[in-house]
């Protein structure tokens, strides 16, 4: 059965998933998390599209991406999974499929959930206790907002801008935003379900 065509939303918002076949760990060692990042940072360089939040889980990887034209969308998470899945086989002499299927997406309507899902986002290496903090956790765009680190990865979410005239009050009042959960906590995680967990 052929593939149906991903068809880009009004917004162009979209929480972006991708697993490791089986489960199983896709980054090993600091170095894979940092390729993973430099593939996406490469299709910057080719395609018109924003990435406001990421983490990278051992096993999966969460993105909110902002497309404006349908060809980014089809074309940014399968070269980026595709390039890093050939650095994947054979650094670990590896046969078979490293990712689970084709990346999920779910469409995020209009900027009213924006901040919401980047917290979520970063939320993940909390709800799965790897760390305490959001802001312990390396491999998310949390230090971005949190600590005012420099990227030239990340988009600043545009409701973050928002939550205050300085850095310093916005960074203070998002880690109070990330310090609790949230409804789109519970709306993704029941879309996970429905789509077999991916």
């Amino acid at each position: 059965m052929p593939r149906s065509t991903r068809v880009i939303t009004e917004a162009g918002l979209y929480h972006v998933v991708a697993r490791g076949n089986n489960r199983q760990e896709l980054f090993h060692e600091p170095e894979d998390y940092e390729i993973y990042l430099r593939f996406i940072l490469k299709m910057k360089s080719h395609y018109d599209f924003h990435l406001y939040h990421y983490c990278l889980m051992p096993n999966h990887v969460h993105l909110l991406l902002r497309f404006y034209e349908a060809e980014p969308f089809r074309k940014v998470m399968q070269r980026v999974n595709l390039a890093y899945a050939k650095r994947f086989r054979k650094r670990n002499h590896y046969v078979g499929h490293v990712f689970q299927g084709r990346f999920k997406s779910f469409p995020v309507e209009g900027d009213s959930y924006l901040l919401e899902c980047g917290r979520y986002i970063e939320r993940n290496p909390v709800r799965a206790r790897i760390v305490l903090h959001v802001a312990d956790y390396r491999w998310s765009s949390a230090g971005v907002y949190l600590k005012g680190i420099p990227s030239s990865l990340i988009t600043r979410n545009p409701l973050y801008q928002a939550l205050g005239a300085s850095d310093t009050e916005r960074q203070a009042r998002y880690g109070e935003y990330l310090s609790t959960e949230r409804a789109y906590e519970s709306m993704v995680d029941h879309a996970f379900l429905r789509n077999q967990r991916v």
